[in-house]
């Protein structure tokens, strides 16, 4: 909503405070740029609109407007199918692309029967956000709940191409929480809602360090606090984050098929 005023502004009314807030966020100095939706002026003025609003969407057709940025509390949920090189390398690309799809459909519909949002898919992995409706801490306890249904729905999965696979699918799983940017993001006709931001890399960072800690899943503490577990609930450890200076304190999940009794406890204590 930034306007640039053409000609004298000297009249207008100082920001308040909110407002030079906003403006000193986006490194506006500028008197004559102002916050059309805080400006209450006295006297006519002209101006112009500084970024013209986008209401096209993923689909052209799309009636529902475009969702402009904004920051709130999320959690960020990795997950990403192991072994799926070595898949395709001896089956058709019909077959592996089949495989895949099953694999992502068993994740999304943990994470949705859980409450959270698929939100984008790369290749064999998937990233899902809770807290789009509800509070940090049911989000946090969402997440850690979807992470127990994902492997019940793999394991399912598993017993279902139990003749065509030679190894069960294996899976890693990085989940953590924090302040994020929201809203749609892309070009034209190729626009996703999405989140941005610290938390969402460190999510993916985890994620990959499952290989090496040779564990199913890794929680940053930040989500074990915020969803009310107990101190001594999950095993913890001291992990260095690439791009971040001080190490990292998460906890560690062999296997995530015992998170839904975790949770359950934390929520009992809770109550």
């Amino acid at each position: 909503c930034r306007i640039r005023i053409i000609g004298d502004h000297g009249a207008l009314p100082e920001p308040s405070q909110r407002e030079a807030f906003v403006l000193a966020r986006v490194g506006t100095a500028d008197p004559s740029i102002r916050l059309a939706c805080q400006l209450r002026p006295n006297c006519d003025l002209s101006f112009f609109q500084l970024f013209m609003p986008h209401t096209l969407a993923a689909n052209a057709q799309a009636s529902s407007p475009a969702r402009i940025g904004q920051e709130r509390y999320l959690v960020s949920l990795f997950v990403d199918m192991r072994g799926s090189t070595q898949l395709a390398e001896k089956r058709l690309p019909f077959d592996t692309v089949f495989i895949v799809n099953r694999f992502l459909g068993a994740v999304s519909q943990a994470v949705i029967e859980n409450g959270g949002q698929p939100n984008q898919f790369v290749g064999d992995g998937m990233l899902a956000l809770f807290g789009l409706t509800c509070d940090p801490q049911t989000a946090c306890r969402q997440a850690l709940k979807a992470v127990a249904g994902i492997a019940t729905h793999v394991d399912e999965l598993n017993e279902l191409l139990s003749h065509d696979l030679r190894q069960p699918i294996r899976f890693g799983v990085g989940v953590h929480g924090g302040e994020v940017i929201i809203g749609d993001i892309g070009y034209r006709d190729h626009i996703v809602f999405t989140a941005l931001g610290d938390a969402v890399n460190v999510a993916a960072r985890l994620q990959d360090m499952t290989k090496t800690l040779q564990c199913e899943a890794i929680v940053s503490d930040e989500v074990r606090r915020t969803a009310g577990l107990h101190e001594d609930a999950l095993p913890n450890q001291e992990v260095a984050i690439r791009g971040r200076d001080e190490p990292m304190m998460v906890r560690v999940v062999v296997d995530t098929r015992t998170l839904s009794a975790v949770v359950a406890g934390g929520e009992r204590v809770a109550a």
